[in-house]
């Protein structure tokens, strides 16, 4: 006879702004089970765990933990009934020590202060199970990746959680690390613990898992048995569908005679991804496939100068190109817009007029500074071309919806005469109206010369915009495919070939 749920999720769901993220998702956990959660990016893994973990709030359903029914507010109500997250992201107190990082939000305490002694006890416990060679007293930013991924493990096992959840916890791992936290994971199972795991990594799943659920579209479409399934399967249930080629018509306007807009050879940054070899030209999109931690980011963001690579070479129409920094790629008309729009592309006390001039700020200068009423008649000009809603130029960026904080974004580059835009999931977290607009968009740029690098985790998104598409799998290059010639299925199987 099974074992009751330890956790079970009833009717689940969860919206953010106009995107429906998880719709009526139920699923349960066991005492002593690894439970594997699979899906493209998008399909809402991520954000059922921090339901789960007491992160987010669901708009609908509930959840039962050993048979009672918990609301959580916050992470630490889940962690007060044994429920932990590991996140994907590092989340950690650079300057303090390993030890002060287990127990942060929990530190023992004799009589009014810390128990120094109990927390050297606690971290030196937590850490035996992942790595005791790792000091407690030491700070964190000493620490490799992996053994700062270990630590934040041990956080999670330091509040005595009998449920663990993994996102995505071997993405930056070594393959000696990552076998080390596949033992911990087994042996937690077989001491009574559960966990449920997310992971693109399939033989990985097929390894620990117990059970497979398969998300796809915010929803549960399948349970997979990892005794009898295959990858081929696995990549079926999460494509769900076959496309055999994408709809519209080629849109490459590329010159063969004319040196490439862009060319990389041999890139390569030690750790995040290497040996990357491609042309793209003007006029055309090169789409980049890849699953978490791929290094696809990782690879724009080193084109752009905000990283240097160890070795390799960029070209820029036909010259080599050292970027230092991005002002140097913005002079030779490369620009990046990031897939952390927030965090990392607008100024969200800033207007829109000043968010769209920011880059350029010396085009205006008058004799008295920066002329406000000539960036008004630029930045009306690329409202009315690329369609921005905007209550006025004066309104703070924030104010906007994503599409139209994108479309700002995109008018700031084009400003500066860029001929190679490098795009991070650019239609990420927008409706469907103002995705159709920006692809929209993009057509007219290559229509005009522009070459187009356009990254997404949406693998139909890819195969309607691009032209070509480069596969990247775990920091390397694992092919390169017209778009018109495969399926989501074919480039899930070249990325995990």
């Amino acid at each position: 006879m099974a074992s009751p749920p330890t956790l079970l999720v009833r009717g689940v769901a969860k919206r953010f702004g106009p995107i429906q993220v998880l719709r009526d998702v139920s699923l349960d956990l066991r005492p002593g089970e690894i439970h594997a959660v699979i899906g493209e990016n998008g399909a809402g893994k991520s954000t059922l765990m921090n339901i789960i973990s007491g992160k987010f709030a669901p708009d609908a359903g509930e959840l039962t933990r050993d048979g009672s029914k918990v609301a959580f507010a916050s992470p630490s109500d889940a962690l007060r009934v044994g429920i932990a997250m590991v996140p994907q992201e590092l989340t950690i107190c650079p300057d303090l020590s390993v030890a002060e990082n287990i127990v942060l939000g929990a530190q023992p305490k004799r009589a009014l202060a810390i128990d120094w002694r109990r927390v050297r006890e606690i971290a030196l416990g937590n850490l035996a199970r992942l790595d005791p060679t790792i000091d407690p007293q030491i700070r964190m930013r000493e620490l490799s990746t992996a053994r700062q991924q270990f630590v934040q493990i041990a956080r999670a096992t330091a509040g005595r959680a009998t449920v663990l959840i993994f996102d995505e916890p071997t993405a930056s791992l070594p393959e000696r690390e990552a076998d080390r936290l596949s033992q911990f994971i087994r042996s937690f199972r077989d001491g009574g613990g559960a966990v449920f795991y997310i992971s693109h990594r399939l033989d990985e799943i097929l390894s620990l898992a117990d059970r497979i659920t398969v998300l796809r579209d915010g929803a549960v479409v399948s349970e997979l048995d990892p005794r009898t399934t295959t990858k081929d399967e696995m990549v079926r249930q999460m494509a769900g569908r076959t496309i055999t080629a994408r709809s519209g018509r080629s849109r490459l306007q590329a010159d063969p005679a004319r040196p490439p807009a862009l060319r990389v050879s041999k890139l390569t940054r030690s750790g995040e991804f290497q040996d990357i070899d491609f042309e793209l030209r003007a006029g055309e999109i090169l789409g980049v496939s890849g699953l978490v931690g791929s290094g696809r980011t990782e690879l724009a963001k080193c084109i752009f100068g905000a990283t240097r690579p160890t070795s390799g070479r960029i070209e820029v129409n036909g010259r080599e190109a050292h970027h230092r920094y991005p002002a140097d790629a913005i002079r030779n008309g490369v620009v990046y817009l990031p897939e952390e729009r927030k965090k990392e592309a607008i100024f969200a006390l800033l207007s829109v007029k000043e968010n769209f001039a920011i880059a350029q700020f010396n085009r205006f200068r008058g004799t008295l500074g920066i002329s406000w009423r000539q960036v008004g008649v630029a930045a009306r000009d690329y409202v009315r071309r690329l369609t921005i809603r905007a209550p006025s130029l004066d309104s703070p960026i924030a104010s906007l919806s994503g599409g139209n904080q994108q479309k700002v974004i995109l008018a700031r580059w084009l400003l500066t005469d860029c001929r190679v835009l490098l795009l991070d999931e650019p239609t990420r977290g927008i409706d469907v109206n103002a995705k159709a607009e920006i692809q929209a968009l993009l057509g007219k740029l290559i229509e005009a010369g522009l070459a187009i690098l356009y990254i997404s985790s949406e693998l139909q998104e890819l195969l309607e915009v691009s032209d070509r598409i480069l596969v990247m799998h775990e920091g390397r290059a694992k092919g390169m495919v017209a778009a018109g010639d495969v399926t989501q299925e074919q480039l899930l199987r070249i990325a995990m070939s």
